[in-house]
């Protein structure tokens, strides 16, 4: 089946028809009988109402038709006004619904964003902390090299050190075995002198014996 097109004299026919059966017409109750949009029905119907007072204005109306009328029109602007509340309540509400959803949304969206900001800054200064550890670590290190290098540096001149003491110590020994060959050769002439001077004191004796037996003989 076709869609209904609600086009001006269609929605004119219809006001004027409901007006003749004494029912006021509204936007709904047009565009139930039209099935066309509610753009394009409250359009028309405005038309048709303008038209309708131009047409009303031109004549000159008894008292009593004239407070019917505006009865009339009353009770037409006040369903007019019902249908309009009626036509955006539900848009109203479900853009307030929206509006707090997103509301809602935006708050947590805050909320997540303070907390990542949170985490972000912690995570920074950890890094920072970090950083500063590895700089005191590095000049530790450095510190530390350093000292080995100095201990290194020490160790070397006390080998050096060891070296030439145990040359020196080397060369001692040698002196103290020529030494001790010296003593030897000492303890050897001296044992040869002390033979010869037991020698000559042998001799020496002999000959004062002798002398003094030559002397006793020529007595």
């Amino acid at each position: 089946m076709a869609k209904q097109v609600a086009t001006q004299e269609v929605v004119f026919a219809v006001a004027d028809a409901l007006v003749a059966e004494g029912v006021v017409p509204s936007l709904t109750v047009v565009q139930g009988r039209t099935g066309g949009s509610y753009t394009t029905v409250k359009r028309y119907l405005e038309a048709w109402e303008v038209k309708r007072k131009g047409e009303v204005a031109a004549v000159d109306l008894p008292t009593d038709i004239e407070a019917r009328g505006r009865d009339f029109v009353q009770a037409l602007y006040a369903h007019a006004l019902h249908d309009a509340k009626a036509s955006v309540a539900e848009p109203l509400a479900l853009a307030e619904a929206a509006r707090d959803r997103a509301e809602s949304e935006r708050a947590g969206a805050e909320a997540e964003v303070a907390r990542l900001e949170s985490v972000e800054q912690e995570q920074a200064n950890r890094i920072d902390s970090l950083i500063q550890r590895v700089r005191e670590l590095e000049m530790s290190t450095a510190a530390q090299q350093a000292t080995i290098q100095e201990k290194a540096a020490a160790v070397t001149r006390l080998e050096a050190q060891l070296g030439e003491a145990q040359s020196a110590l080397a060369a001692r020994e040698q002196e103290l075995a020529g030494l001790r060959a010296s003593a030897k050769a000492v303890e050897g002439l001296q044992g040869q002198l002390e033979a010869l001077q037991r020698t000559v004191q042998g001799l020496t004796a002999t000959a004062v014996t002798e002398a003094s037996s030559a002397k006793g003989g020529k007595k």
